[in-house]
């Protein structure tokens, strides 16, 4: 699952808890160690607190998904799947 979260400092407790509450209905709880985040964010402070607030890896350049790299910058995406 992808997630997009328009102000990551804010949201990302609060999704933390949704999901966590959902986990607690359905019986479902996240693997954080196959967790990834990105963080598309110029702020080093800010950056800095999310990565305290959640326990997932923090991809720097790229992540995998559905067998797909996709890399930060939009421009590498055919360079990083179809070389």
């Amino acid at each position: 699952m992808i997630l997009y979260l328009e102000n990551p400092k804010d949201s990302t407790r609060k999704l933390l808890e949704l999901i966590n509450e959902f986990g607690k209905v359905a019986g479902y709880k996240i693997n954080t160690q196959k967790s990834t985040a990105f963080l598309y964010n110029n702020n080093e402070r800010s950056e800095r607190e999310i990565r305290e607030a959640i326990l997932f890896t923090i991809a720097s350049k790229r992540i995998k998904y559905l067998g797909i790299n996709l890399p930060k910058e939009t421009k590498d995406l055919y360079s990083e799947n179809y070389k």
